[in-house]
């Protein structure tokens, strides 16, 4: 189970703060987005701009990390969270410790040419790369890790039925496929696994829609409020 971009439903979103609050509530990892500033150093966000979650604006690919530094990414959430900021890559990875990482590509080599040999060259520098699982909905992305590496870990990220996409996770050698839990249907879990693909399901409000998912054999469930998993999951027998 894991907190979406950290527990964004208590905490501003993809910061160190958001994260380790995740981390107190007993997920086993976080999600969270990467993208490449101006100055090609990866930074945790997940929009284009900062606008939605700062009190700056801008594109993230035209400010440098000292210029994303002096926004504040905390108070739009709440002026309890005041003063948090936009973190590095490597900060997460070093700082957020014992848990799994589920890393998004926001946008492959077409828009930040190298982000994936950036990704995977710190993944391995740090030593975390058996903790991590790279994901996007860019497909050139996914096959650009792929080719630059045998064994890390891919989930392609889609937004539609799972039947449409399990040959290209495949052609990807992607072990996860990950779907939002909306479009979900009874019986496609089953026929990922027939195929040796794994179901990570994101989207998910409620209680209710957790147990459905748990009943339906998805293999992990990312949300914004991860206790509540974790209290259904106590629950279960």
């Amino acid at each position: 189970m894991y907190g979406h971009r950290g527990a964004r439903g208590y905490a501003p979103e993809n910061t160190l703060e958001g994260f380790e609050l995740a981390k107190n509530l007993g997920v086993d990892g976080i999600e969270f987005d990467v993208h490449l500033s101006k100055d090609d150093v990866l930074v945790v966000i997940h929009d284009d701009t900062v606008d939605r979650t700062t009190n700056g604006s801008g594109r993230v690919r035209d400010m440098t990390l000292s210029q994303l530094r002096e926004l504040d990414a905390g108070v739009k959430f709440s002026a309890k969270w005041e003063g948090a900021k936009i973190p590095t890559l490597e900060e997460v990875l070093t700082k957020i410790k014992h848990v799994r990482y589920k890393i998004e590509i926001k946008h492959g080599s077409s828009v930040y040419p190298g982000i994936e040999q950036r990704l995977l060259n710190l993944i391995k520098d740090l030593g975390v790369k058996k903790s991590v699982r790279v994901t996007s909905f860019d497909y050139d992305s996914l096959k650009n890790m792929r080719a630059l590496d045998d064994t890390i870990e891919l989930g392609l990220i889609i937004h539609g039925k799972i039947s449409w996409f399990i040959e290209i996770a495949k052609r990807l050698r992607a072990e996860w496929i990950q779907a939002n839990y909306g479009l979900l249907e009874q019986g496609d879990v089953a026929l990922a696994h027939e195929q040796g693909i794994m179901v990570g399901a994101w989207g998910v409000n409620n209680e209710k829609e957790v147990l459905n998912l748990l009943q339906m054999g998805v293999d992990d469930v990312t949300l914004d409020r991860p206790d509540m998993a974790l209290k259904i999951m106590k629950q279960i027998p």
